[in-house]
């Protein structure tokens, strides 16, 4: 796969900064949910589930990362920097693709069958000027958790409007009903990433044959809660003022 670019705001203020993987990455995993549910059953066999909400897991993995070539050096003292911020509970971006850090809100939601969605703007594209969304992309479409739905679909028009607005029509029509607002991403786009606790003591940078070479692996978990937060503001990202105060209100609170 190509490029990879990690954002993040250290400690969770200041100025965004920008981690770049150089040209491929091993390995991207994606599917796997991470659940909070609770079924109940009767007697006569019949069963029940109430849905708390589903997150998913993101694996990125760059083995045989060179110190000897100068923007791969730099790349790991850049992760071994962020583990702290990781550490400490705050959130990074990540884009797997020059263009792919692209990600919006619609104004309103789509019944079953919608064939067009209509996202506002980029609200990352202080991330990376270069975050798009063309015609062949995959995209996913996911409203409000808990009982909202997650669905996956390939742009097959993309019309460009005012203030950076987009217009997609989809391959196939939506399989559900999306009530309220719709965050709309590219596929390989996650904008709010955290570590999660079974990954404390696990390091993202290790060194591999005998310290010549070194892999980076990491596992983390969307922060859905965070990307709503951000609607609802009405904030920006900025790279003048960082983290929107959405975000500034979960560092200050997150660490009791």
């Amino acid at each position: 796969m190509s490029q990879t670019a990690i954002y993040w705001y250290p400690m969770g203020s200041g100025n965004v900064q920008t981690i770049t993987i150089p040209r491929f990455i091993t390995t991207l995993e994606d599917d796997d949910p991470e659940v909070s549910a609770a079924t109940s059953e009767t007697i006569a066999g019949g069963m029940r589930r109430q849905l708390y909400g589903d997150w998913r897991r993101v694996v990125i993995t760059r083995q045989h990362l060179r110190p000897e070539i100068a923007d791969e050096a730099e790349a790991i003292r850049g992760l071994r920097s962020l583990q702290s911020h990781l550490l400490a509970g705050f959130s990074i971006g990540v884009a797997v693709g020059t263009t792919a850090a692209w990600g919006g809100f619609t104004v309103s939601g789509a019944p079953r069958g919608t064939s067009a969605i209509g996202v506002l703007a980029n609200t990352y594209l202080p991330w990376s000027s270069a975050g798009d969304v063309a015609v062949g992309d995959e995209i996913v479409l996911q409203s409000r958790s808990p009982v909202g739905a997650r669905e996956v679909h390939r742009a097959a028009n993309v019309i460009s409007g005012t203030s950076g607005g987009k217009i997609i029509t989809l391959q196939r029509p939506t399989y559900y009903d999306h009530s309220g607002s719709i965050f709309v991403r590219r596929r390989t786009f996650y904008p709010h990433l955290k570590m999660p606790e079974d990954q404390l003591e696990t390091p993202i940078v290790t060194s591999s044959s005998n310290g010549q070479t070194f892999d980076f692996r990491l596992e983390l978990r969307e922060d859905v809660a965070e990307w709503w937060a951000l609607n609802d503001s009405g904030d920006t990202l900025t790279g003048a003022s960082g983290q929107p105060g959405a975000m500034l209100e979960r560092r200050r609170f997150g660490g009791r």
